[in-house]
């Protein structure tokens, strides 16, 4: 592959990589705080080929060995940017919480109850799906008794269950694992298709999160809303 196609891939590459972070299309993949990370590879990347350009219009080089390096490596740059513009996968969804063996770590992996902070006032409080559930699970003080909880995430069905569930990453799309509530007596909820996503408005049932369901909370569903899905798909 001569030296000319190599630089254009590179900065298709690192074109590819900026347009990810400045579309909001990288939190598909990773945490926000990684977006000035491509931000610095990409342009890194057109800054190193347009110095190539540029050295070798200076120079005019005319030796046919130097346009025949790397040319399997060149054409593999060309793969992620396929990926990007034309066939970017979708964030993860219903299929990656079914099909995982472990739900609910954060709540799983805990050494124990605790006393949680109390919660702010208010009718109906928002709240993350992790947060819900690790309070179900472990919460000494029942912080979530009789109280109306606004929950954001997608519609999973498992067999004749329903549940709102989130994934959620520590460092990207590689490591998420899910978290779930399930929903009960909620025909509003089971009517919908998997990945739908909503906002519902839900009061825990008290010790239902244990051990033999993975800490998996039921709750009681007092509305229900659908929605587009949030910029940023993940809890972090």
């Amino acid at each position: 592959m001569r030296r000319e196609t190599q630089n254009i891939l590179l900065v298709l590459l690192g074109g590819a990589l900026m347009k990810m972070a400045f579309t909001g299309t990288f939190l598909r993949y990773v945490k926000p705080s990684h977006k000035w990370l491509l931000i610095a590879a990409g342009a890194i990347m057109v800054g190193l080929a347009l110095v190539s350009i540029g050295r070798d219009l200076v120079r005019n080089a005319r030796q046919e060995g130097s346009h025949h390096h790397g040319t399997t490596s060149a054409w593999l740059l060309l793969l992620p940017v396929l990926a990007v513009f034309l066939v970017a996968p979708p964030a993860l969804g219903a299929d990656s919480v079914q099909r995982s063996a472990t739900t609910n770590r954060s709540a799983a992996t805990s050494d124990g109850s605790a006393l949680f902070p109390p919660l702010q006032a208010g009718d109906v409080i928002d709240m993350p799906l992790s947060d819900f559930a690790s309070r179900a699970a472990w919460d000494t003080g029942n912080s979530l008794n009789d109280r109306s909880v606004r929950l954001t995430g997608f519609v999973v069905h498992d067999g004749k269950a329903t549940y709102v569930a989130r994934l959620a990453i520590a460092c990207c799309a590689a490591d998420a694992f899910p978290i779930k509530v399930k929903l009960d007596d909620s025909p509003d909820a089971t009517a919908l298709k998997d990945d739908t996503w909503i906002e519902t408005v839900v009061t825990v049932k008290p010790g239902t999160a244990t051990r033999a369901n993975d800490f998996v909370p039921s709750a009681t569903v007092s509305g229900i809303q659908k929605i587009n899905q949030p910029e940023d798909p993940y809890e972090h």
